[in-house]
This record gives structure tokens, sequence and C-alpha cells, in this order.
């Protein structure tokens, strides 16, 4: 056998690995996106954790045993999220000790400013989509993910379980009460509306 045998055989390897990735992960990310829109309310920290999401599923493409291929980025995008997450927080506190700010304790990263407020989505805003939109960013972040996941992206009650590493009674009543909560706040939403005419 050749010295360079190994060599081609891992390269054949990676070009294989490349291949899979491509076939069975990579058409989910405009999907991956959504989801990641939707947690973070922010497009541009929205395309930093998907970036981050894909970069992390191909290089642990090779413990990816099969199955469902969205649920498994999904899952991956969930956790840098939270990761993105953690660190605004850490940012956030450390800019509020620089500061001295006496309020810092009641600061939330949820507090910023989302690019949904900038003047090219005020178009967005006046259509349904829109409205949609800015009910779901309302609702607690528990529950917002899983109506995300189950009403738009249309994952079965085990994808979401496996995503969101839940039991699925768990998923089931939060998908219940974040049915409810959404159309309770789409309700004062709408009475507003007709108030203000």
């Amino acid at each position: 056998e050749r010295a360079d045998a190994p060599a081609s055989r891992r390269s054949a390897a990676s070009n294989d690995k490349y291949g899979r990735f491509q076939r069975e992960i990579v058409p989910h990310l405009d999907a991956a996106y959504n989801f990641a829109r939707f947690l973070s309310r922010n497009p541009d920290a929205a395309q930093d954790i998907v970036q981050d999401s894909f970069l992390r599923a191909y290089r642990g493409f090779d413990g990816y045993q099969g199955g469902d291929a969205r649920a498994w980025i999904f899952s991956i995008v969930r956790n840098c999220y939270h990761n993105w997450l953690l660190e605004g927080r850490r940012k956030a506190r450390l800019e509020a000790d620089v500061h001295h700010r006496d309020d810092a304790a009641d600061f939330s990263i949820d507090d910023i400013a989302s690019e949904d407020d900038t003047p090219e989505t005020a178009l967005l805003r006046s259509s349904e989509a829109g409205k949609v939109r800015r009910v779901l960013n309302l609702l607690p972040r528990s529950l917002r993910e899983v109506l995300v996941l189950r009403e738009l992206e249309g994952l079965s009650y085990r994808e979401i379980a496996q995503t969101s590493a839940l039991p699925i009674g768990t998923v089931m009543s939060r998908l219940a009460r974040a049915r409810d909560h959404f159309a309770s706040v789409w309700q004062s939403h709408a009475r507003l509306q007709e108030e203000q005419k």
C-alpha cells in the first residue's frame, strides 16, 4: 500500500462528511435562523448564533447518529442562544458595574432594544406577520420557544422534547399555556387597537 493512502482515506472521509453535512444539515439553515431570530429577537444576534451553531454542528457531525436533522440542529441553535444570552448578561453586568448603576439588579438582557425597532421595519409592524412577531416577543421565553417550534417550524411534540431537552408532557403543557397566553395577548392588542380608532 502506498504511503499516502491513509491521507487519501482521510481526505475522502472528510469529503464524505462535508457532503453529508451539506445534504442533511444545511437545508435547515433558514429554519435555524428563524428559530434563532425568534429566540433572540435580534437579527444580528440570530446570524451570529446560527453561524456558531453550524460551526459546532460541523465539528460534531461525526457524532451525529442520524434521525431528525432539524431537531438536532435546533438543539444546537438553542444551546448557542443560551450561550449568547449568558454572554450578554455577563457584558450587561460588567457595563452596569462600570457605570455604577443603582438599578443594575433590575436590568435584563431582554430590555435591550432589538433591530425590530428600526425605521426599516415600521412597515412590517403594520402587517399581520409583524403583529404575530410582536405578540410572540411578549411571551415568556420558555413559552415562545415551544410555540415557535410547533406552530412556525412544524416540529412534533417528540422533536420539540428532543430539541429543548424536556419531557414530552412538559412540552405539551407549555404549548397549551403558550397558545392560551398568545391568544390572550392577541385579543388585548386587538381591543386596544379598536379603542384607539
